[in-house]
């Protein structure tokens, strides 16, 4: 007998990697869906997504609380896909070889893939050199997926889709220089770090104004934080440093004046406060030079790690958010992905292309 759930959420790299990690090898993604409310022709604006998933029945397995709503379902489609089959490995194991992790890894990705293409949303065309094996799935290890239709061409050389790029802010080097494909221009992003969400972890964001706290008390609905873990100290006089949380982590919201000043006492706030990452709040329609000078002043004694961006959506070059090489984790209240950028370039390549 097996138990059919729902699982819900915003982000399909999280629901994927939820069934690995907390439902197990053995469960099953049988289908996937995504649910839009607005959006643009061949990109999306505002979706969710919903992955069903059959698991034997049998206890579950110990592990973190669930990052998205799971409810039961009635019966769907009984088309059988392979959700993680060696991903987790041999629970409880240690010492897995470095072999096993880099297979597991592989198979989570091709698993992502399927999905992907199951929901109708493009494959990468140009992949992270640690996936691209992963884009081939052994007949013995998953179903086939249908390949998705092929995106029509703009020009042989792609130069229509390339100077709509550059005038959408996109960076020369993220373009590179053959055909361009948005799906490529996606695959080059630079990757944003895992956010720290262990317990006894410290994120620090850090901005002027309101946005800091903005984030990080979007950050703490978003992963469930309780009561009494976002800190917004003072950094004009003695930092206090928070004192790291043994049962979950903790986000401290940092602001800064306008004034150079204020930049180098932020500065010293990040090196006492030592946090395990640090993200410094920007907005889209900054110049990337002014960026680029605003995070070096805060990052001079301990280095920013990432971008959290506000109004992207609201920027005619959402692209020049790249410029300065950081990686972008967050972007208008929700984690930065590759589908984000493709909605953030995509509305306007659509118009443009069509």
């Amino acid at each position: 007998m097996t138990t059919r759930l729902l699982l819900e959420g915003p982000d399909l790299e999280e629901l994927v990697e939820q069934v690995r990690e907390e439902l197990g090898s053995r469960a099953r993604i049988v289908r996937a869906e995504r649910v839009r409310s607005g959006g643009f022709a061949g990109f999306f604006a505002r979706e969710r997504f919903e992955v069903t998933v059959d698991v034997p029945d049998e206890p579950a397995p110990p592990g973190r609380p669930r990052r998205h709503a799971v409810v039961p379902v009635g019966s769907g489609l009984e088309g059988l896909l392979a959700a993680a089959d060696a991903a987790d490995g041999d629970d409880g194991a240690d010492g897995a070889s470095g072999t096993d992790a880099a297979r597991a890894t592989e198979e989570f990705a091709a698993v992502l893939d399927q999905v992907r293409t199951l929901v109708g949303l493009p494959v990468p065309e140009v992949a992270a050199p640690e996936r691209a094996a992963a884009l081939a799935v052994p007949p013995a290890r998953a179903h086939a997926a249908p390949a998705p239709p092929a995106a029509p061409s703009v020009g042989s050389t792609g130069s229509a889709l390339r100077a709509e790029l550059e005038r959408l802010g996109v960076p020369a080097h993220l373009l590179g220089t053959g055909p361009v494909t948005l799906g490529g221009v996606l695959g080059r992003l630079p990757r944003p770090p895992v956010p720290p969400r262990g317990p006894g972890q410290l994120l620090v964001v850090v901005g002027e104004g309101d946005g800091p706290r903005a984030v990080a008390r979007t950050l703490a609905v978003r992963w469930g934080l309780p009561d009494g873990c976002v800190h917004e100290p003072d950094v004009a006089g003695p930092v206090v440093v928070p004192a790291r949380e043994p049962t979950s982590p903790q986000v401290v919201a940092v602001r800064v004046g306008p004034d150079h000043h204020d930049r180098a006492l932020a500065a010293r706030a990040l090196a006492a406060i030592a946090p395990d990452q640090v993200w410094a709040v920007t907005d889209a329609r900054t110049k990337p030079a002014d960026v680029t000078a605003w995070v070096t002043a805060v990052g001079a004694e301990r280095r920013v790690d990432a971008l959290a961006v506000h109004g992207l959506l609201d920027t005619t070059a959402p692209g020049t958010v790249l410029e300065p090489g950081l990686p972008v984790a967050w972007v208008d209240g929700v984690p930065a992905s590759r589908l984000v950028w493709a909605a953030a370039l995509g509305q306007d390549l659509d118009a443009a292309l069509t």
